[in-house]
């Protein structure tokens, strides 16, 4: 999501003000360095339906793969 999106989520989860929010989201890393070393990426831009459906295929594909290296 884009960096509002994570500033209002952060401040209505902990209930801080917006400069701790904005400091806690400046010590992480980038979402562009994030997205370099992801091997999946899910976006949680829809619905909780769409998220909570991308969830169990990524899980159903790691699953598969267990499966198969045994």
């Amino acid at each position: 999501v884009d960096r509002q999106t994570q500033l209002s989520r952060l401040l209505q989860r902990d209930g801080i003000d917006l400069e701790l929010a904005s400091a806690m989201i400046a010590a992480q890393a980038s979402r562009e360095q994030r997205l370099a070393i992801a091997d999946d990426i899910l976006t949680n831009e829809g619905t909780l339906a769409d998220l909570s459906a991308a969830v169990a295929a990524l899980d159903r594909k790691y699953r598969d793969c267990a499966q198969a290296s045994d």
